[in-house]
């Protein structure tokens, strides 16, 4: 990864896409589950998580200066050590590999195709993100920036045509069950998509500058904190209480749109940005998991593991989830806990280590 070499655009829309692939699809309905008229209020405590992560990434790379986290923890940790905990996060990233990919399927299925096998629509999905993997971080980069000003050309219509279905009073009264509900519905975003910004540590070697990714990760957690308030402020003055009860709040905003007799059934384009942005976060994650696989057991490249990986992946997100309804659990029961320890608990440990083990390296040479 060494040779590749990405710039600080390129990183941050690659992290605002990645988490936002699913969080449009996922956050509000994870927020109403708590809070309907003040999960405005949940959105806007995502600052709290990216600014979590951003000091974990400092401190890591003030220790591991230009190195991935994998070869950080073998680093920190020994060879033996450290691989047993980059192994633990390689099964973290395979895991949100899988739940993603099956999401991903689980909303087409729904959307366009309810007549397809999820299990083909996942396969279809597998290929096409193992395929931009193989063929270089570059791809993957670049898919990022040919999203950009597409979203930005439709977000803002999609938006401004809603905005006739806005009613202001499903917002009222702010905090009127008090701050339980806010930060129930916060935990989820703050403490596993927040967290997923994190996956940049995978990608320190390739930056230009990694000394600026804790700012780079700061910036993405503005954009994303902006965009899903937005969101939801939508969700909720669209929707008002029955965005409880809907999977995808979001669609059914977006289906809500009419402009006259001509132009209707608008929501092609945000199943089309959804499937794209899923895509992106599919192809960065496994792209990480692939380059940890050839620290961890000396591959001599990465792209050993890119189609036979995304297969290994396809199958797991059949296998790990029985229904949809053990997916939402593992989300929302499971991921918190496991993101805090996985992103957050290992990294730190490599930190503390570090010191020590420089120590013991010098006594030995003295």
């Amino acid at each position: 990864m060494s040779k590749v070499q990405i710039s600080r655009f390129q990183i941050i829309i690659a992290l605002v896409w990645s988490i936002l692939g699913t969080a449009i699809v996922t956050i509000p309905y994870v927020i109403a589950q708590f809070t309907v008229r003040d999960g405005w209020i949940s959105s806007l405590l995502f600052p709290v998580g990216g600014l979590l992560s951003a000091t974990v990434a400092a401190l890591f790379l003030y220790s591991f200066p230009n190195r991935s986290l994998t070869l950080g923890l073998i680093d920190a940790l020994g060879p033996w050590l450290g691989r047993v905990f980059g192994v633990w996060f390689l099964v973290w990233l395979y895991l949100i590999n899988c739940t993603t990919l099956r999401e991903g399927a689980e909303f087409v299925g729904t959307t366009i195709l309810p007549k397809t096998p999820i299990y083909l629509i996942g396969f279809a999905g597998a290929i096409g993100f193992s395929y931009a993997v193989y063929l270089g971080a570059e791809v993957v980069m670049r898919n990022c920036e040919f999203i950009t000003p597409l979203a930005l050309l439709v977000a803002p219509v999609l938006l401004a045509l809603s905005i006739q279905h806005m009613d202001i009073h499903n917002m009222m009264p702010v905090l009127a069950d008090g701050w339980q509900p806010v930060l129930r519905g916060a935990a989820e975003p703050d403490l596993t998509f927040a967290l997923e910004l994190l996956i940049a540590l995978q990608f320190a070697q390739a930056l230009r500058n990694s000394r600026t990714l804790p700012r780079d990760m700061v910036i993405a957690t503005g954009i994303i904190t902006i965009v899903g308030t937005i969101i939801m402020v939508y969700t909720i003055s669209v929707l008002g209480q029955s965005s409880t009860y809907l999977t995808f709040p979001v669609l059914e905003i977006v289906r809500s749109v009419r402009v006259g007799d001509k132009l209707e059934r608008l929501d092609t384009l945000y199943v089309m940005g959804v499937m794209s942005t899923t895509l992106i976060k599919l192809s960065l994650f496994h792209y990480a998991w692939c380059e940890g696989m050839k620290d961890i057991f000396k591959l001599t490249s990465y792209r050993i593991v890119a189609l036979s990986g995304g297969l290994f992946l396809w199958a797991g997100s059949i296998a790990c989830f029985r229904s949809e309804g053990e997916m939402e659990r593992f989300i929302i029961s499971v991921g918190p806990s496991y993101f805090v320890v996985t992103l957050v608990g290992v990294p730190l440990m490599a930190v503390i280590v570090m010191p020590f083990r420089r120590r013991a390296k010098q006594r030995a040479e003295s």
